[in-house]
């Protein structure tokens, strides 16, 4: 075995292990802390624990989706699932059932890992066309939840309802910036 390769797989092991880590943290100690209110649950917690599969999926290299009709059903699901554990009941339940918070989290995670191990093989226009409508999504949430003056999640007060809207546009904002920055420098290369 070559040395960069025994150092990759290194690395890959230790990442892997510091996400399981994170994960075990964000999941079992600090999970009453983030299901207290509304922006720490949706503005934090669900998009750690997407984060923690995203990187997942990117030091599994061998781990590929290269056809194309199955990476667009994946990123399909995978905005599906996103959708899902936004919407107001699905995150009452969150909160209520912490087994249900844990499904949210492993699902989270798998989800990323997915977009993580479909994008790496993907046109490049996929890769621009699904981080800018993910970035659309959280723009049109947050702004839906700042100007509901009706309560959509019954575990959270109004004002924490606007605080989240607030962190999801502006979340969403920094995507679509990445984004940017992404397809600008692609065509800067070319």
């Amino acid at each position: 075995m070559r040395k960069g390769n025994q150092g990759d797989r290194r690395a890959a092991w230790i990442a892997a292990a510091g996400a399981v880590v994170l994960f075990a943290v964000l999941s079992f100690p600090c999970n009453y802390w983030l299901s207290l209110t509304m922006p720490r649950h949706q503005a934090i917690q669900l998009p750690a624990m997407l984060l923690i599969g995203l990187a997942l999926g990117g030091v599994a290299r061998k781990v590929n989706v290269k056809d194309l009709s199955w990476g667009l059903a994946l990123l399909l699901l995978a905005m599906g699932s996103l959708i899902f554990w936004m919407l107001p009941r699905s995150i009452d339940l969150a909160v209520i059932h912490p087994w249900f918070n844990r499904i949210m989290h492993l699902h989270m995670v798998a989800t990323g890992f997915a977009i993580a191990i479909t994008l790496r093989n993907m046109p490049f226009e996929l890769k621009i066309a699904f981080p800018g409508m993910l970035a659309g999504m959280l723009i049109a949430t947050g702004a839906s939840l700042r100007a509901f003056t009706i309560l959509l999640c019954s575990s959270f007060t109004i004002e924490q309802q606007h605080e989240t809207g607030m962190w999801l546009m502006l979340i969403g904002v920094a995507v679509f910036l990445g984004t940017a920055v992404f397809f600008i420098r692609r065509l800067g290369r070319e």
